[in-house]
């Protein structure tokens, strides 16, 4: 059998540990918590059977993880990996209630921070923690290696889709992990030549997305010859990149604005953007000196399920035809 060596076998590696932990997500979260206090030059990560399952650890995320730098003063870089996506499981494997996450960030959604840019370390040290959903190999890689590398410590919140481990679209190039363009972008524009290549005015649609809803959209897209709307991957949700949008907003003046995602309207990621969206086009408008108070406000149209009480569906078909249709809605 070929023997297979980890990278950097033979020099001096940092030591790694993978330990399958008892399905008792109050104590083990608790523990990983400390642990990460403990040793804050370490990348310390807990993953969740399935997101959902870190209800279990409430107490611990809303009493200690999400404010404890607010109370005690002290800086925690534990990362919480919670599986999340819609692909059918049903109610109790699907979400990983990331609106509450979401509802526990302290970034305030009127506000535009001053020091924002490529890497936002002043944003992110603002805020209480940082919530994402990489959607490539790169992105995960140089988020997680974001979590360590930098001079404070932050918790990491991720929403991390099964599904996407064995899709064949979920790849990066070796370049994307090293090089001038190799670091975790908050926000992922339009990649593809064919829509690239149609002149900007001529966009029809902007379609906001977080997660991996963005693989289907590409490949519906794809099959229909769709040329004239472009799909905005958000990678981080919070701290949320104001500045990115507004490119997107300056990029496409002709384009009207539409969010979709999975989850039911009243969870997932889009009470969260859309109030943060229209902050950032507001912002443009008012620099070119318009009178936004007169004009009608600009938003995203929102497409996705309805809102619901169980986060899913029980049955698979059912899922599907749901899915099917978000997708042809947010191309129409």
């Amino acid at each position: 059998a070929e023997r297979v060596e980890p990278i950097g076998a033979g020099a001096e590696v940092a030591k790694f540990t993978a330990a399958n932990s008892s399905l008792s997500e109050y104590g083990v979260l608790g523990f990983e918590l400390g642990y990460s206090l403990e040793d804050p030059n370490a990348l310390i990560l807990w993953e969740a059977q399935f997101g959902d399952f870190s209800n279990g650890a409430q107490i611990i995320i809303d009493q200690f993880l999400s404010c404890g730098e607010t109370k005690w003063n002290r800086q925690c870089g534990l990362t919480v990996l919670l599986p999340h996506g819609y692909d059918g499981q049903g109610p109790e494997h699907s979400s990983s209630r990331i609106e509450r996450f979401l509802q526990l960030s302290d970034e305030d959604p009127d506000v535009i921070p001053e020091n924002i840019g490529k890497e936002q370390s002043m944003a992110i040290q603002n805020n209480n923690w940082q919530v994402c959903n990489a959607t490539t190999p790169a992105q995960f890689f140089h988020l997680l290696r974001r979590q360590v590398h930098r001079g404070f410590r932050k918790p990491l919140v991720i929403a991390t889709p099964k599904s996407m481990l064995k899709d064949d679209l979920v790849r990066s190039d070796i370049e994307d992990f090293s090089g001038g363009n190799a670091y975790f972008h908050r926000m992922l524009m339009e990649v593809d030549p064919e829509i690239n290549a149609t002149p900007d005015d001529k966009i029809r649609k902007v379609i906001f997305c977080v997660g991996k809803i963005y693989y289907e959209l590409a490949t519906k897209r794809k099959q229909e010859g769709i040329k004239d709307v472009a799909i905005v991957r958000i990678e981080q949700i919070t701290p949320f990149p104001f500045d990115r949008v507004a490119e997107v907003y300056e990029k496409y003046p002709n384009a009207k604005f539409v969010f979709a995602q999975e989850e039911p309207k009243n969870m997932g990621t889009w009470y969260f953007c859309d109030d943060r969206i229209y902050t950032a086009i507001r912002k443009v408008k008012l620099e070119r000196g318009e009178d936004v108070d007169k004009q009608p406000e600009f938003r995203c149209q929102y497409v996705g399920r309805p809102t619901m009480a169980s986060p899913a569906v029980g049955y698979g078909s059912v899922h599907s035809l749901e899915q099917a249709h978000i997708i042809k809605e947010a191309l129409s």
